[in-house]
């Protein structure tokens, strides 16, 4: 890599790299993963909810699941997710992690970048280094940041709101199929 290439020249590089090497990463959090069939999706969320590890509902979006993540940041917080399915299994999946209500926003000082941190460490903890941060073209928005293991793509970004960091996981063998049909 040259010193004066640009965060998106090497994403670029690194995605088409990994989508060569043919390896697959597939996992996501909490048992689910890409390619998971809905009907295994159903029944999986309907055991987790069952465990009352997850539940319908969360600051995202109502309609999405929630998972308390009680141990794996520095406070309390939880991840509020749902999947897109293509040919009816997971290519891509939403996510939010926020500090739970419980939280105390006056006592502490949480600031989005704060929250982004924690969120960033979560995800080398649970994916690995080697997250790129690409500045945004508009001044009104934050960076991104994202990484690429084979066919996976995460991306961590802000929300607009200031309590919300968004993750975007991708299928990129999934993505590449659906240009295809394009």
């Amino acid at each position: 890599m040259n010193c004066s290439d640009k965060p998106e020249q090497v994403y670029r590089r690194l995605e088409k790299k990994e989508m060569m090497s043919g390896v697959r990463y597939d996992s996501l959090f909490k048992g689910l993963y890409l390619g998971m069939p809905y009907t295994d999706f159903r029944e999986h969320c309907m055991q987790m909810h069952i465990r009352r590890e997850f539940r319908e509902g969360g600051l995202k979006s109502g309609a999405w699941l929630e998972y308390k993540l009680k141990e794996e940041m520095k406070y309390p917080a939880a991840i509020n997710f749902f999947p897109e399915f293509e040919n009816q299994v997971i290519s891509k999946m939403h996510a939010a992690i926020y500090y739970d209500s419980h939280v105390s926003f006056s006592e502490k000082p949480f600031a989005k970048d704060s929250l982004l941190h924690d969120v960033l460490n979560l995800m080398k903890t649970w994916y690995g280094d080697g997250f790129i941060k690409i500045d945004s073209p508009d001044s009104l928005r934050d960076d991104i940041h994202v990484k690429v293991n084979g066919n996976r793509r995460i991306t961590v970004y802000t929300d607009d709101s200031d309590y919300l960091i968004n993750i975007w996981f991708v299928d990129l063998l999934a993505k590449e199929e659906e240009d295809e049909r394009l």
